[in-house]
């Protein structure tokens, strides 16, 4: 069979062009993996209490989130005692920071107390610490996909000679996810705080109902 000899080095020019194209945008494309996401904690209790407390002022101590889930990245629990993080998936502000914020504008807007402040200089009537002891998201086989929050609770009195503890819990929220993601896992735990702080909000209303009017 004869060939073109001119139609042969046209087709072989297309040829080359072509390869040389899809290597350039191969090259140049970004890989997904590459792409770091950046995740926040967000959660609303939504409307402000008609009513405040007068003289309740709370000061909230920094979160202290214990050292296996500090970290930037979100981690995932794959062994009985085996924890990894995941990387490229990463909280947009560190765990203690997000949720002291988080926890500062809820119980704000509950109306338990005159004014909840972080600032040490300030006066306060009561002070709240708190501790993050697990967040995680269940990542073994053997167990269904959750995305699990537990934080325990100190309210103590504030006295310049004594300190009081009043009021003291702990919560622990485990929120079912369609599968273990790093996407579906903050879902869950935007899911779980919104729960949780609910229920912290009656336990201190409780309380405070018990006690004498401030």
């Amino acid at each position: 069979m004869i060939v073109n000899n001119k139609l042969m080095a046209r087709l072989l020019f297309l040829l080359l062009l072509t390869c040389s194209l899809t290597a350039c945008f191969s090259f140049g494309a970004k890989d997904d993996d590459e792409t770091v996401h950046y995740y926040v904690i967000d959660v609303d209790r939504g409307a402000v209490a008609a009513n405040f407390a007068k003289n309740r002022v709370l000061r909230l101590k920094p979160i202290r989130v214990t050292s296996h889930f500090r970290g930037e990245n979100i981690v995932f629990k794959v062994g009985d005692n085996e924890f990894q993080p995941q990387e490229m998936h990463e909280f947009f502000s560190s765990p203690d920071e997000m949720l002291t914020a988080q926890l500062r504008r809820w119980l704000q807007k509950t109306g338990l107390f005159s004014l909840v402040i972080v600032d040490d200089t300030q006066p306060a009537d009561m002070e709240l610490e708190v501790a993050v002891t697990a967040l995680y998201a269940e990542a073994r086989e053997q167990f269904s996909p959750q995305a699990i929050l537990e934080m325990q609770f100190f309210l103590t009195s504030v006295d310049n000679e004594s300190s009081k503890v009043l009021f003291q819990t702990g919560l622990r929220i485990d929120i079912d996810i369609e599968k273990t993601t790093p996407a579906l896992t903050v879902k869950g735990w935007n899911i779980g705080l919104k729960e949780l702080l609910f229920t912290l909000e009656d336990d201190f209303s409780g309380y405070f109902s018990k006690r004498s009017p401030q």
